[in-house]
């Protein structure tokens, strides 16, 4: 199967890419639990007189199962890094590779469930100072990691849970006690704890933090794991029934085990993120001031040693079009409604988006296109696939859909955003990208080619009837580029009319989208809003209803976010930077709560 410019050789132990996690369950507590984070910043600089946390592109909550009985084994760690915060989940990068293959030798692909002491990531090391907001009983962080493990509990039959390194050990002892149990040994050590106050069959390990083995000696880490695998085989052994594997899993002996990385299955990951995140080690570092994280190519681009580049823009931005509720962050996901994010597409479009139906596969754009196979087939859609009134196919204009997981997020999208909203299509519409392919900066002869290809044609044909079938109220196909209106040409669109637009970073684009919805004016077709058909040119934010659940309130806005560096006088396929705009980098903590500040001042 020609899967786009990415090769098999990407997917071994990580399933499908239609395979995804859509979030927590709406009439679940989850999604509640997670936003109700306490202040952060705020309270670590009360605490310690300085900016503890990295704030700047959220908090990341969970990686795994939040299904009612799916968890039998709980992994607490200590924070996140680049690779969660541009992923919106835990554990995705080494360490996260690290432990997901100690699950699989344990035969546990799939009812396993990571959090993590702080749902921020740290500066520097684990300290003093943020040892008071991490196991004081009178911090708020830790009263709400405490509400989020017990409700891991109740839902769920746990067996074991793992705790990887100093803070997370450290957390399960506080958390045991909590319980009324008792904890001999030191405050790390889990092995003293009462874990019969968690559960009846709840049995607990702490293993070294892999980090530790970076740049010095591997052979603590390896031994300790190896510890851990030969105390959990003893539990089996001595109650058959106590951990059983996975349907598709297999145990092996204690014996066996090898400190390896395994790469993180789709399954666990929003829909389409980049597939680089979660291969099996880390895919990205920080940058300009904690204002940017850079993502690199596989195949010796690590943090781009040995490469020369130049980025052309530091994407300041601006708050044009940013919109906030009382009580919300730029830096967090929505918090009231919590479950105001995208679940994903069906399964059948999921997979059909992905070229994974047979006779459906998209061309090989590798033979076409340079690029970056590691990073994977680009985002193809945003918006919904029931009550569509409004299909929109569009050309790429940015690059912000590898780090949005979703089609047209950048400037470009936020200012169609606007159009939509002035034709009276505010949330029944669907926009897909005409190519998953990253066509900035190629030649037209290029992209045509691609455009026209057979494989091409013949996927977003199937998309349409799809569509038409299960969408009777659609009315409209817009078309935006030259690419969507070469596409939508050779498509049997009839009788929908089709609206053309010229693409966004065309001269004269603001003028001649205004003068579309004069002819939309003129057209029939259903609603969803009272249409006005009068636009400001003025962006609006991407609807938080259209991005996968832990993206951060300053996504989507602000225009384009995304830079691709330049190398050697050319645009590099192997790196992409994503910066946070500059105003909400300037912001300063949020106040703290009362009751906040009541337990800032009991932490002493």
């Amino acid at each position: 199967m020609a899967r786009g410019g990415a090769t098999a050789g990407d997917w071994p132990g990580r399933g499908s890419p239609w395979e995804f996690d859509p979030g927590p369950a709406r009439n679940r507590g989850w999604g509640r639990l997670f936003s109700e984070t306490p202040n952060y910043r705020g309270l670590g600089v009360a605490i310690t007189g300085r900016e503890v946390f990295r704030w700047h592109f959220g908090p990341m909550f969970y990686r795994g199962r939040l299904t009612d009985r799916g968890v039998k084994v709980l992994i607490i760690g200590q924070e996140g890094a680049q690779d969660e915060s541009l992923a919106s989940r835990s554990f995705v990068g080494g360490t996260g590779a690290r432990m997901q293959h100690l699950l699989a030798h344990l035969g546990i692909t799939r009812s396993y469930l990571f959090l993590n002491t702080f749902v921020y990531p740290i500066f520097g090391q684990y300290s003093q100072g943020l040892r008071a907001l991490a196991q004081d009983p009178a911090s708020p962080i830790v009263r709400h990691r405490h509400r989020i493990l017990d409700y891991a509990l109740a839902r769920n039959d746990v067996h074991l849970v793992i705790a990887v390194g100093t803070a997370a050990k450290e957390s399960v002892v506080t958390w045991v006690r909590s319980h009324g149990g008792g904890c001999a040994g030191d405050a790390g050590d889990v092995a003293g704890c009462d874990a019969a106050v968690l559960g009846p069959r709840v049995r607990l390990v702490g293993v070294l933090h892999p980090g530790g083995a970076q740049g010095g000696d591997a052979d603590p880490v390896v031994v300790d794991f190896r510890r851990a695998a030969r105390q959990i085989e003893e539990w089996a052994d001595a109650d058959p029934g106590w951990l059983a594997v996975d349907p598709d899993g297999e145990r092996g002996a204690a014996g066996e085990y090898a400190y390896r990385s395994a790469p993180i299955p789709f399954r666990d990951l929003p829909y389409a993120v980049s597939w680089r995140l979660g291969r099996g080690a880390t895919s990205s570092n920080r940058a300009d001031e904690q204002r940017g994280i850079q993502l690199f190519g596989a195949g010796g681009h690590y943090n781009g040693r040995g490469d020369a580049l130049t980025y052309p823009t530091t994407a300041a931005g601006t708050e044009e079009g940013y919109a906030v509720e009382r009580g919300e962050l730029p830096y967090e996901p929505s918090r009231r409604p919590w479950g105001d994010f995208d679940r994903g597409p069906p399964g059948g479009f999921a997979r059909l988006l992905q070229g994974g139906v047979t006779g459906l596969e998209w061309p090989d754009f590798t033979s076409s296109l340079p690029g970056d196979g590691s990073f994977g087939l680009a985002p193809l859609h945003r918006g919904r696939f029931d009550n569509v009134k409004a299909l929109v196919w569009a050309d790429q204009e940015s690059h912000d859909d590898v780090f949005c997981c979703r089609a047209l997020c950048g400037d470009a999208g936020q200012h169609l955003q606007g159009v939509l909203e002035a034709m009276g299509v505010a949330r029944d519409y669907l926009i897909v990208r005409v190519l998953p392919a990253d066509t900035m900066g190629q030649t037209w002869p290029k992209v045509r080619r691609l455009v026209d290809h057979p494989q091409t044609r013949a996927l977003h044909a199937e998309l349409l009837a799809r569509l038409r079938a299960r969408n009777p109220g659609l009315g409209v196909v817009v078309a935006v580029g030259p690419q969507a209106r070469r596409l939508v040409g050779g498509l049997p669109t009839a009788p929908l009319p089709v609206v053309e637009l010229r693409a966004w970073r065309r001269a004269g684009a603001r003028a001649d989208w205004r003068r579309a919805l004069e002819r939309l004016r003129g057209l029939s077709y259903t609603t969803d809003s009272e249409p006005t058909f009068v636009w400001d040119g003025r962006r609006r934010q991407i609807p938080r209803f259209d991005l996968p659940y832990g993206s951060v309130r300053w996504r989507g806005t602000s225009g384009d976010r995304a830079v691709r560096p330049v190398q050697d006088g050319d645009s590099s396929p192997h790196y992409l930077k994503l910066f946070m705009p500059r105003w909400a980098w300037l912001l300063g903590p949020e106040p703290l709560s009362a009751s906040e500040r009541s337990a800032v001042v009991e932490l002493g």
